[in-house]
């Protein structure tokens, strides 16, 4: 009985990709990075209370963010639109639509949507419960 089931086995391993359509699956590398675009290396919270958290954020033609640091590793997936990444002492770095980075963290920086079209963008944080991810200093 063994021999069957060995057929079995093999019988279903080649079966399974053609019922769920596994050809019709396509994997695109969007980032793999261990520096942010600061080129400060990622290092994660020591907790017991970790937590991912993500939001959508929209920003309309023209608009932009505070200034502001995070605290834990951010990284960024760009949907719609260009995001530019300006820092303090001015310089930028802009991210098109299926774009990925890993955001600064101890530099401080905005984002800015100097496109006529809407921007937006997926932020996840690695961080810790109940402490914010994004800190806002004084702007100058």
């Amino acid at each position: 009985m063994k021999p069957h089931i060995t057929l079995l086995g093999v019988f279903c391993v080649l079966l399974i990709p053609l019922a769920f359509g596994e050809q019709d699956v396509h994997q695109t590398a969007v980032m793999k990075s261990s520096t942010t675009i600061a080129g400060e290396k990622i290092a994660y919270p020591i907790t017991e209370k970790a937590e991912i958290q993500s939001t959508l954020i929209e920003i309309p033609p023209g608009k932009e963010t505070t200034v502001m640091l995070h605290s834990v590793p951010t990284y960024i997936y760009v949907v719609e639109g260009t995001l530019t990444v300006e820092f303090d002492d001015g310089s930028r770095q802009r991210f098109e639509a299926g774009k990925g980075f890993l955001q600064a963290m101890r530099k401080r920086h905005k984002g800015k949507n100097l496109e006529q079209v809407p921007l937006r963008f997926l932020v996840v944080f690695a961080g810790v419960q109940g402490e914010s991810a994004v800190i806002h200093p004084a702007e100058r």
